[in-house]
């Protein structure tokens, strides 16, 4: 079993496990029982996963003797709202979970953004355990503890931090993913790459140009080793868990301006990648240009987009960014691959980069 530890030790003490390998979802009730404080335990999935992963999760914490319940929720990020939160508390009261009980979060990285939401909430605070169907969830969301909902004006301003007890990854449930939802996921494994990992951008390479395998079971252990290393330096986002934001700014407004659902999450970080390596180029940051080709021919190999659609405006969309002081966003360049640089631009800079 591959396996990758975050341990957080400053004004917080939390220390969990994540663990990879095929088949591990089967297994989901001894590795349960073994920090669960009580004796229930509800799965928060979607209505697609529901009909894939479930039974086999609920069958396993059974036979642990864990009293299981299931809240299912409607699928898509236009779902990830306050309603659907209501709809988790209404479970969690009508199944009689206590403070020592466990949510399990069974899906993607929406799924795991509300249920870990919930628990960060619910008689405020109790255990959860992801267990990510996605590879956008299995590399990003459900490691570093970030919990959110949308509302109307933006992406992910509701939230709290709130770690899982245990993270569960099974790549086996990769294989039912549609090609663009997987293509999606790589988007964030490429920015790991770019940030982070030469040898893991030079295996992507390889893929894309020689069409050599993706070994998925190290690309999942890799990538969360480099996000546990980030979340454990910085956990509240003071200075190096800023790196994760690259390709975000951009990111996260188009994917807002287009509607929630029009474009992936993974989809609107491609389009921020590039912009974010234009704009280094343009402001003198990015030294090698060589990276924006690099780039954009893997982020095409996966059928990702690169350029922002004429038919939207990000002008609103970007001043609600987080990561915004006053009329300044913190941006994520890149210096070259590996030197990740954070310097505060203005909106009005960025906008006219756009335009």
């Amino acid at each position: 079993m591959n396996k990758a530890e975050v341990k957080i030790k400053n004004d917080i003490n939390i220390n969990y496990d994540i663990l990879v390998q095929k088949g591990l979802i089967k297994e989901t009730g001894k590795l349960v029982r073994n920090i669960l404080r009580g004796k229930r335990a509800l799965i928060v999935t979607d209505d697609i996963v529901n009909k894939l992963y479930t039974e086999t999760v609920k069958e396993s914490l059974e036979k642990e003797d864990i009293i299981t319940s299931v809240c299912v929720l409607t699928h898509g990020e236009s779902n990830k709202n306050i309603e659907s939160i209501i709809d988790i508390f209404s479970s969690l009261a009508k199944n009689e979970l206590s403070r020592k009980d466990i949510i399990i979060a069974l899906g993607g990285g929406v799924v795991g953004d509300m249920a870990g939401y919930a628990a960060a909430s619910w008689m405020r605070g109790i255990d959860f355990v992801q267990i990510p169907t996605t590879l956008l969830a299995c590399v990003d969301s459900s490691v570093g503890g970030k919990t959110g909902i949308n509302i109307k004006e933006g992406k992910n301003l509701v939230g709290a931090f709130h770690s899982p007890k245990l993270v569960i990854i099974d790549s086996n449930t990769l294989l039912s993913l549609p090609k663009r939802e997987f293509n999606e996921g790589m988007a964030e494994v490429i920015k790991h790459a770019f940030l982070f990992d030469e040898k893991l951008l030079e295996l992507i390479e390889d893929h894309c140009y020689n069409n050599a395998e993706l070994d998925m079971d190290y690309i999942l252990k890799r990538n969360c080793e480099l996000k546990a290393h980030i979340v454990e330096i910085d956990y509240k986002e003071q200075k190096e868990r800023m790196f994760l934001n690259f390709g975000h700014t951009i990111g996260h407004s188009v994917e807002n301006a287009a509607g929630y659902g029009v474009l992936l999450h993974g989809e609107a970080v491609a389009i921020g990648i590039i912009f974010a390596i234009e704009y280094g180029i343009k402001k003198g940051i990015t030294k090698d240009k060589n990276i924006l080709e690099i780039a954009k021919n893997i982020l095409k190999a996966f059928s990702l987009p690169i350029t922002i659609p004429d038919n939207i405006d990000l002008k609103e969309a970007i001043k609600l960014d987080k990561k915004r002081s006053d009329d300044k966003i913190n941006f994520v360049f890149l210096e070259s691959i590996g030197k990740p640089f954070v310097e505060k631009v203005s909106i009005e800079d960025i906008l006219s980069s756009i335009l």
